[in-house]
């Protein structure tokens, strides 16, 4: 009788522990975190009688939390990648959109500026097609620049997001040591899982992997040490590290990424990967400055493009044509640690050799050496650094001097700041160079078949460009310049000659007469122009294999199409994580059908011990009125 009230007792228990558990699972169906609980239940040790053993009813072993770890991790994994691409693929389409706008993006912009030029070239003498190609090109330095000014308001905008999700990842992982810290203390009071704690710090987890990788590794008592990024220790057992922000020793308006923990601080920039920091990071180094750069790699060839075959022109006012755009030096940012005294200069010699990439430029070993700064191997170089012979490499020259100390070490931006320096440098419409400063012409007494070409400029700082030189063949063979020499003629043969040069070509007789001379008369002339619109239209990057305005085309496609892949690879992502979470909510999740049925068995459980303990009272009643 005795068994019978104790083994009753114990089921009652057992099923009130059970149906609070039930009932607290109810509560807590639209609790977001919330993992489901159930009462592990165990039979209680059995007495020994003479024909064998007596159950003695049953007791509760834990209340566990019903959870996949490995479901956990993917769910995780999932938020993550999914949180990484949502800022990438936001980001880099306000980027695509800005620069890929059909009516005022950077290749609209550009063909603009080539139908101008060609407009010029069909009426050189019109006042209102120069104006307008003044206005386009004005436009076109208004343009660039806005783009590059709109960039480096997203590069702002980026360095503050960091320093803000970096604040939230602190208050994160201070929580989550609090947690561990609480956590250890309800094992160590009751050597059972506290599992609401349990839920709230993988609340706490779920959320920062949202913002940075997340990886965990369980300790005893329930502790977990968590690591962000590829490794990095934020929170060991009881303790969290800490993340700052400082400016970065060439570029104090971008920051860095510094771990503060037990064993020193330690840069992570290039190590946090997944999450929103991840994705601020992968756009800022992936979309961002390749952008910008490149944008002033394309500004820097059409600079170069059209200031070359400029100064080749004449005005209007019978003058050589001088550089139609300025575009900035290239910018150099020593470290902040340096201790050295030494200068570095940079120009850029040639926009076909530029590669639209940062360089580094490192003292050591007593020597320099060049490398890219995205973490690239190192760039040969060509040169000894003096003014007279620059240390050369892809289209940059830099000139060394004064005294460098060992690791001392400078960052080099040959395109990406040159837009501050880019302007329009002809304000008056006479003064665009149309037309050709000299004219070749056949005398009119040649009896021979022979013709010449107008004439090219090779060399418009030839002091002789424009002096008069005459041409007189001797025989069919040979011709003289100014009645003096002989030199050998060949049909089809360039003659160059004090900054020109012409072509010949046919059989002239002997005593035809070429002419190459000033050509200040020709307000109607429009080889300049012509040529102008060939060097916009023509191979200038990309070692001359690109033109300016396929540069243009091919940087908007590109971003266009790393936007797309962005997308497509957040829309499958989604899908993943989101079966990730379903199936981890299978597992984890509240179901209400399934609780209704769990509390109608329990209750009927705890209905049919309560009756045991009634029938073990009216055994003892019995015994006791038996024995009176």
């Amino acid at each position: 009788m005795g068994n019978v009230m104790s083994t009753g007792l114990s089921g009652l228990l057992a099923m009130q522990r059970a149906l609070d558990t039930t009932s607290h699972n109810i509560a807590n169906a639209n609790t977001e975190g919330y993992v489901r609980q159930r009462v592990d239940l165990r039979t209680r040790v059995a007495s020994p009688a003479g024909n064998g053993w007596v159950g003695n009813g049953v007791e509760v072993g834990t209340v566990r939390r019903q959870v996949n770890d490995y479901l956990v991790d993917q769910s995780r994994s999932g938020s993550s990648t999914t949180a990484r691409l949502e800022v990438f693929a936001g980001e880099a389409a306000r980027v695509s959109n800005l620069l890929g706008e059909a009516s005022t993006g950077l290749s609209a912009t550009v063909q603009r500026l080539q139908n101008a030029v060609q407009t010029v070239a069909t009426e050189p003498g019109s006042m209102a097609a120069r104006q307008t190609l003044l206005g386009e090109a004005q436009g076109l330095v208004d343009r660039l620049k806005g783009f590059d000014e709109r960039l480096g308001s997203m590069e702002e905008s980026v360095s503050s997001r960091l320093r803000s999700e970096t604040a939230d990842i602190n208050n994160l992982a201070q929580s989550i040591a609090r947690l561990n810290r609480d956590i250890a203390g309800g094992y160590a009071e009751t050597d059972q899982p506290p599992n609401d704690l349990l839920d709230a710090r993988d609340r706490l987890l779920d959320e920062l992997a949202t913002k940075v990788t997340v990886t965990t590794v369980p300790q005893e008592r329930g502790v977990l040490n968590v690591f962000i990024g590829n490794g990095q220790a934020l929170v060991v057992n009881q303790s969290a590290s800490k993340l700052t922000t400082v400016p970065d020793s060439f570029d104090v308006t971008r920051p860095r990424v510094l771990l503060e923990g037990n064993q020193g601080t330690s840069d992570v920039t290039a190590s946090l990967s997944g999450g929103s920091v991840g994705g601020l990071l992968d756009f800022r180094s992936q979309v961002l400055d390749p952008a910008r750069s490149d944008l002033g790699r394309i500004a820097a060839g059409l600079t170069e493009a059209m200031n070359e075959q400029h100064r080749a022109g004449l005005d209007l006012k019978g003058a050589l044509g001088g550089d139609f755009f300025s575009f900035g030096a290239p910018s150099v940012m020593p470290s902040g640690t340096n201790t050295g005294s030494a200068t570095v200069r940079a120009s850029i010699e040639s926009s076909g050799a530029l590669t639209g990439t940062d360089y580094q430029l490192d003292f050591t070993g007593g020597r320099w050496m060049l490398r890219r700064a995205d973490g690239g191997g190192s760039v040969p170089t060509t040169g000894t650094g003096t003014s007279a012979d620059p240390l050369r490499a892809e289209g940059v020259a830099f000139q060394l001097s004064g005294t460098p100390a060992e690791g001392d070490r400078y960052l080099v931006r040959p395109t990406r700041d040159g837009l501050e320096g880019l302007a329009l440098n002809i304000k008056d419409p006479t003064r665009i160079a149309a037309a050709a400063p000299i004219r070749a012409e056949a005398a009119a007494a040649n009896l021979g078949r022979a013709t010449i070409s107008p004439g090219e400029v090779v060399d418009p700082a030839n002091p002789s460009l424009r002096q008069a030189v005459t041409l007189e063949f001797t025989g069919p063979g040979s011709y003289s310049i100014n009645g003096s020499g002989s030199y050998p003629y060949t049909s089809g043969a360039p003659i160059q000659l004090n900054g020109w040069s012409v072509t010949l070509e046919g059989t002239p007789a002997a005593g035809d007469r070429f002419t190459v001379k000033d050509n200040s008369a020709g307000v109607g002339d429009n080889r300049n122009a012509l040529a102008m619109a060939d060097a916009l239209a023509g191979g200038r990057l990309d070692g001359g294999r690109t033109s300016v305005a396929d540069a243009a085309i091919r940087a908007t496609t590109g971003l266009g199409l790393t936007t797309q892949q962005a997308q497509v690879g957040l829309e499958a992502e989604t899908v993943m994580r989101d079966e990730a979470i379903t199936q981890r909510q299978s597992v984890s999740g509240v179901n209400l059908d399934e609780e209704a049925a769990n509390l109608l068995r329990y209750q009927q459980a705890y209905q049919a011990a309560a009756q045991l303990v009634r029938v073990a009272n009216e055994m003892f009643r019995t015994l006791l009125d038996s024995t009176r």
